[in-house]
């Protein structure tokens, strides 16, 4: 049975210690055109919310050609490849890297190369990636592997507390009116990932009623893994941990943080099967 690797791309995180485990895609942001960070070049996370405090970040998928001399590389070596993606409804990475997929097929028709939509971010596709490693590990096949992890993604669920609604607006995410409203109120929403897209999950009033809901949330079914995601903001994060006892930690990656600003946290679910 031949070997695989297994990608994943900028917008997944991983738990510790697995990322070591997993070889990383970047994708890539800037504050201005002529400096682009996520490669050679990257800010620390203190550098990124300093300058985030006052201007937009922007942001921009897979590089085609690192994505191709990473394969590439491994492809010539003999060994078949298996990544799993950010959602195709939040990144073009996931397109870019299907279309060099195919391409190469042609050039090493040996080879597998199965690429998987995780339908999720962050963490939660993170969960996914830590599933194939295991199967890996466990002697399962490339193609038994991608099988399983295609059943999974529908396992998983992703949600995110909104301290401040500033860069959701600046990200159009929300409108201007809206985001006013919401801080006037003291609303803070639960964000979700639904068929691939980060959609309103509910409305709260005041943040702790927020991160009681996301207990709620936890208790409602039976999980096999529960993670929680550290963005910038220490004592929230330590906060929403408290209250979900989670299992997992992962730091939430800069593209991903660029829109929900550091004043979030977040779980990351894989439910158990039924």
């Amino acid at each position: 049975m031949k070997d695989f690797i297994i990608f994943t791309d900028g917008d997944v995180d991983l738990p510790s210690p697995y990322g070591a485990e997993v070889s990383m895609l970047p994708q890539y942001y800037y504050f201005e055109e002529d400096r682009i960070y996520g490669d050679e070049q990257i800010l620390s996370r203190d550098a990124f919310f300093e300058q985030l405090r006052s201007r937009r970040a922007y942001t921009s998928g897979v590089n085609p050609d690192f994505v191709r001399r990473s394969f590439e590389s491994v492809l010539q070596e003999g060994k078949d490849i298996l990544c799993i993606t950010v959602s195709s409804g939040l990144s073009g990475s996931h397109n870019t890297i299907c279309m060099i997929a195919d391409d190469l097929k042609e050039f090493y028709p040996t080879c597998e190369i199965e690429v998987i939509d995780s339908l999720s971010a962050t963490l939660g596709s993170g969960f996914l990636c830590v599933d194939a490693l295991e199967m890996k590990n466990a002697g399962k096949s490339l193609h038994e592997t991608a099988a399983e992890i295609r059943r999974r993604v529908n396992l998983i669920d992703l949600y995110f507390v909104v301290d401040d609604f500033k860069y959701l607006v600046q990200g159009g995410r929300v409108s201007p009116s809206v985001g006013k409203i919401g801080d006037i109120l003291d609303i803070k929403v639960i964000l979700t990932m639904k068929n691939g897209r980060i959609e309103p999950y509910r409305k709260n009033r005041g943040i702790n009623n927020a991160l009681r809901n996301l207990q709620r949330i936890t208790e409602s079914r039976k999980i096999h893994r529960l993670g929680s995601i550290y963005v910038g903001n220490g004592s929230l994060f330590e906060k929403c941990k408290s209250l979900v006892n989670s299992d997992y930690e992962a730091t939430l990656n800069l593209i991903v943080s660029s829109h929900v600003g550091p004043n979030t946290t977040g779980i990351a679910i894989e439910w158990a099967d039924a």
